[in-house]
């Protein structure tokens, strides 16, 4: 709709935007409760998580690109977790190996 008023285009798009801002976030649509016991289990999560980020319609750029940010930092203490656990398991092994041989 346009506006010869340069005022009234700026007055309508701060209301627009002031009622976008003001609907009712949705809630997450996960699969359930999910029990976390090994990293697999988080990875798959978060997999869901940026699935779930990526497909949806109504977010902004920038608040994809922050939750993604976000998500990303989460995977990459998941995946120094995962070696770091790969590392201590390979060492118990070299220690069992030395005190049975």
């Amino acid at each position: 709709m346009p506006y010869r008023d340069p005022g009234d285009r700026r007055a309508f798009d701060r209301e627009r935007r002031r009622r976008e801002r003001a609907q009712p976030a949705r809630p997450l649509a996960l699969a359930g409760p999910v029990r976390l016991r090994v990293a697999a289990d988080v990875e798959a999560v978060l997999a869901e998580a940026v699935e779930l980020v990526r497909s949806d319609p109504k977010a902004r750029g920038i608040d994809k690109a922050r939750a993604l940010a976000y998500v990303g930092s989460v995977a990459l203490r998941l995946i120094e977790a995962h070696d770091l656990a790969a590392r201590l398991e390979a060492l118990e092994h070299v220690l069992e190996l030395r005190s049975t041989g």
